[in-house]
């Protein structure tokens, strides 16, 4: 979760490898730059929950991390900006879909194994 949650941050214009002018965004793109700060608000209350050991963490984890291939695929695909994007940002990218794919999968994971823990009631 932390390394998603770096990845979303360096995505950002202030961590500086974002240089595309915010004029170029186009309409779609700033419906899934919303998605993508949901995604990390909802990392971030997963790492709370991880360390309260709290049982939803897996569920908010996949949530997250599926809140960010609407970004990625608008990136790819040419629908977010107008301009190209710094290949700093294609990077960045590129490692924020393994770490999403990682955590969807750990996610699922986590919860098939407490659902067959669980007492049959």
């Amino acid at each position: 979760m932390v390394v998603y949650v770096v990845c979303d941050i360096l995505l950002t214009p202030p961590a500086g490898l974002e240089t595309r002018p915010v004029s170029h965004v186009t309409a779609l793109g700033f419906v899934v730059l919303g998605l993508l700060f949901v995604g990390l608000a909802l990392a971030i209350v997963s790492l709370v929950l991880l360390f309260r050991r709290s049982r939803r963490t897996a569920m908010v984890a996949i949530i997250a991390a599926v809140l960010y291939f609407p970004a990625v695929l608008a990136e790819q695909t040419g629908n977010f900006s107008s301009v190209r994007a710094p290949s700093a940002i294609e990077a960045v990218e590129l490692v924020q879909a393994a770490v999403a794919l990682i955590l969807v999968g750990e996610g699922i994971w986590t919860l098939r194994r407490s659902a067959s823990k669980a007492p049959a009631g």
